[in-house]
């Protein structure tokens, strides 16, 4: 059976994906400004659990083990499929983004707390212009919910320039 060229760069981005946001995992990355109203900063976490639902695809694995098989390389095209809302060009637009996530906290990135896109709701978002990343409440700490392609902050509330800070654990 040949290999159908759409899978095969959906797989190759979900590896070269999981290795970028491996670099993200067991690091804290602080989110701080005087200018913010709901808290004076925030703390930023990435779990292998979370990975998967940032792919937008769907998979008989646990979460843990879909990361795991992505970071080894050892993901193959009959682990996941297309969630029910989300089309191939959806999940290709949210993997282009998460290729690079692994870098995304280095430099100045736009904040904008309280954030809402359609369905989506968020206790903040981020964005470096190119992407853009929306964070939920996980009590102590907040965890990725979304990807975007493109900035969605919204322009009519205030946006915070931050530069993160990043700690290992």
């Amino acid at each position: 059976m040949a290999i159908n060229q759409e899978q095969f760069n959906i797989k190759q981005a979900l590896i070269d994906s999981a290795q970028s946001y491996f670099k993200l995992l067991n690091c804290d990355i602080i989110i701080k400004s005087t200018n913010f109203v709901q808290s004076d900063s925030y703390i930023l976490k990435f779990f292998k659990t979370n990975f998967l639902h940032l792919t937008g695809l769907k998979t008989s694995l646990s979460t843990e083990d879909f990361f795991l098989k992505c970071y080894a390389g050892t993901i193959i095209e009959s682990d996941y499929s297309l969630g029910p809302n989300n089309d191939r060009k959806t999940v290709k637009r949210k993997l282009k983004n998460l290729i690079s996530i692994g870098d995304f906290f280095k430099n100045e990135i736009m904040v904008q707390e309280s954030f809402i896109k359609n369905q989506i709701v968020c206790k903040i978002a981020t964005s470096d212009g190119k992407c853009t990343l929306g964070f939920v409440d996980a009590k102590y700490y907040l965890r990725p919910k979304t990807i975007l392609a493109n900035n969605h902050l919204d322009e009519s509330k205030p946006i915070y320039r931050v530069t993160p800070i990043i700690k290992k654990r």
